[in-house]
């Protein structure tokens, strides 16, 4: 009886809120741009956490080089990297007690598009660094540092691409004869007919672009040649249309590409000149004519924004005997945008639309229950997994009382689409939209990697809360008395109803796009002002020396 209540008093008290909602007040002044204030509210969160150590390290690395402190971001970021290693050997005990909790009680591992942003982050640091740097070694030094991670942010992306199909792949089976498309259909039979590969995070091009600049940085053209190349064609093959990118990106790697193959010098004017034709359209051929010999460059990049926070969604188990099957249907919440969207990523992500689903909606309840079925979602059991429901006593469980079960989503979101103006020593102009592109959004990553592991929240999710609800019921049966077996049996309820949650962490002070702008200067003193929505940055003033590249990284939180 003792370790029963004392299980029960675990379960009532782990993991109730968010993570959003334990961090909301540093994020809050992290988006007034309060990068210090806003380090301290993320500490208090997440620093005693021994779950939470990543996302520590994470946030805390992003907000010090929003304050212009990059050895301590570099610091911090290298503590990163370390726990989100792939190959990170993990804690058994740890896992055992998210499955009988809630996922938070698991160590935070970080997504792919974290891991590589840990390396894209430091070497924006090095850059900077070396900037500040007065002693040539030094600067050359921390010039190399910055080229090793974005050497690695080429091993992490190489990684990640074995894992998964590439945007040729996809391509070949959209072209693919009619009939293999509908074997390729028959084989998501389960997920409604839904293929996730599309969404997966297979490559990133906007990375591959960073590595490009790094390399031309250091006046190694060539290897600058080839990453502008290979972004250039993810861009083309299918990143640009995932991730609702402009078709100017490629056209913007494409021109820096042949920039290189000017620069290095062993490219013939006849090569040059079909790929121009080929890849530029005459706006960009114009920006291409732009550069003259012994020009420097300034080049902005603009992470604006925030990704977006993950939401919980909650939704109601109950069992259906006579399909031998479970159905999952979302609650409705008190706030009603935040219920119009979980019901639109419900119907997106999990409705029953399969035709087997179809069937056993129809038979369940007609062509009105076949209809209905698009607001919920039916995990067919068949008769064989049905009877060890009913040998596990879960069958009663489950038609006597439903079961809370939560997953993450994300909710709509909306990026700034507003024109930037760049000042130069008090000239004011707008910026065309070939000059200012922007060139990621990884807002939309994370949505879609959140999308590709939809289903396995869902069944994680539902396992979970079948597990706490059987112990919870098996207990209050084990005590002898019948009245305290009722009153633990509702305490039991109460308490894995309440305490269910979903894992809504993310890195979430990661700017939600980015927007590049390039612009060729002679050699000369600049102090440039930037301009966008209202809101107004300015940099110190620099001296640009004939094909010198300064790379201002500007944070727009707004």
């Amino acid at each position: 009886m003792k370790w029963a209540v004392i299980w029960i008093s675990f379960t009532l008290l782990t993991g109730c809120a968010t993570y959003k909602q334990e961090i909301d007040q540093g994020l809050t002044l992290a988006k007034q741009g309060q990068w210090k204030s806003a380090e301290g509210k993320f500490s208090d969160a997440l620093h005693d956490s021994p779950q939470d150590q990543l996302l520590y390290f994470l946030e805390m690395g992003a907000l010090a080089q929003n304050q212009g402190d990059y050895k301590r971001s570099n610091e911090l970021l290298a503590q990163a990297d370390i726990l989100s290693d792939t190959f990170f050997q993990q804690n058994f005990k740890n896992r055992a007690w998210a499955l009988l909790s809630n996922p938070r009680q698991e160590d935070y591992r970080g997504s792919p598009l974290e891991r590589v942003y840990i390396s894209y982050f430091k070497s924006l640091n090095y850059l900077a660094l070396s900037s500040q740097a007065k002693d040539r070694d030094q600067k050359e030094k921390l010039l190399d540092a910055a080229l090793v991670e974005a050497r690695r942010i080429d091993n992490k992306l190489n990684e990640i691409q074995a894992q998964k199909p590439t945007y040729q792949d996809l391509n070949a089976k959209a072209n693919q004869a009619f009939y293999m498309k509908a074997l390729s259909w028959l084989g998501n039979f389960y997920n409604g007919g839904r293929s996730t590969e599309k969404y997966a995070y297979r490559d990133d091009a906007w990375a591959r672009y960073m590595e490009g600049l790094q390399y031309e940085i250091s006046q190694q053209y060539d290897d600058a040649r080839i990453s502008y190349q290979d972004a250039a064609k993810l861009y083309e093959e299918g990143y640009a249309k995932q991730y609702s990118l402009s078709n100017m990106t490629a056209e913007r790697a494409w021109l820096d590409s042949i920039r290189m193959m000017r620069k290095g010098g062993d490219w013939s004017k006849d090569d040059i000149d079909k790929l121009i034709a080929a890849k530029l359209s005459p706006k960009m051929q114009t920006v291409l004519a732009s550069y003259k010999k012994d020009d420097g460059e300034l080049v902005i990049l603009e992470n604006e924004g925030f990704v977006p926070d993950k939401s919980e969604m909650t939704l109601q188990l109950y069992a259906d005997p006579s399909a031998y099957s479970l159905v999952l249907q979302p609650l409705g919440g008190s706030d009603q945008g935040q219920q119009n969207d979980a019901f639109r990523w419900f119907t997106m992500v999990y409705s029953d639309i399969s035709p087997l689903n179809l069937i056993a909606n129809y038979k369940a309840g007609g062509a009105w229950g076949a209809l209905g079925g698009v607001f919920t979602k039916r995990v067919i059991l068949g008769p064989a997994v049905w009877r060890q429901l009913e040998a596990a006593h879960l069958d009663t469980l489950l038609t006597q009382q439903f079961i809370r079960v939560t997953v993450p989503y994300y909710r709509r979101f909306k990026l700034d689409d507003q024109t930037p103006i760049l000042s130069l020593n008090g000239q004011d102009s707008e910026l065309p939209p070939v000059n200012t592109i922007r060139m990621t959004s990884l807002a939309d990553i994370a949505l879609q990697e959140q999308l590709s592991e939809a289903q396995r929240d869902i069944y994680e999710g539902l396992v979970r809360e079948l597990l706490r609800s059987w112990l919870a019921d098996r207990i209050a049966r084990s005590v002898k008395d019948n009245t305290a077996s009722l009153i633990l049996s509702l305490i039991g309820q109460v308490a894995v109803f309440s305490s269910s949650a979903a894992d809504t962490r993310n890195w979430l002070t990661l700017p939600a796009q980015i927007r590049l702008t390039r612009e060729p200067l002679p050699p000369n003193t600049y102090e440039p002002n930037y301009s966008v929505d209202k809101q107004h940055f300015s940099h110190e003033k620099f001296a640009l020396k004939p094909n010198e590249i300064k790379v201002w990284n500007l944070r727009n939180p707004y």
